[in-house]
Formats: C-alpha cells, sequence, structure tokens
C-alpha cells in the first residue's frame, strides 16, 4: 500500500516560474514538513543564486511524476 503524498511547488517570485516540486508523506509532522520544505528553499536559492527571500512554495493539487 502507498503512502499518500502531499505535493508541493516551488516559486520563483521574480518570474512566476516553478522551480522545483517535492512530495512529502502526508502524514509527516508539520514541524518536520516546515523543516524539510525550508530546506529544499536553501538548497533551491543556492543553486540557483537567488535571494532566499524570493522564493516561495505552495500546494499543488496535482501529482507530478
Amino acid at each position: 500500500m502507498e503512502t499518500p503524498l502531499k505535493h508541493y511547488e516551488f516559486i520563483n517570485v521574480r518570474t512566476g516560474n516553478a522551480i522545483a516540486y517535492v512530495s512529502l508523506p502526508a502524514d509527516m509532522d508539520e514541524a518536520e514538513r516546515l523543516a524539510a520544505l525550508e530546506r529544499k528553499k536553501t538548497e533551491l536559492a543556492t543553486t540557483n543564486q537567488l535571494n532566499f527571500e524570493l522564493i516561495y512554495w505552495q500546494d499543488h493539487e496535482r501529482c507530478i511524476k
């Protein structure tokens, strides 16, 4: 049986483009989920040479494979 997932997309504020997607277990603890999303945001800011404040995440309703 597969674990249900919750999907998120990371958006570049300047362009409005999605720069990454991540899926996390739906039953993940709220603090763990926020920490994982912040780690991914930091990784994306570093990799894409963007200011940390120029990236945000939002729920993504459809599954990205």
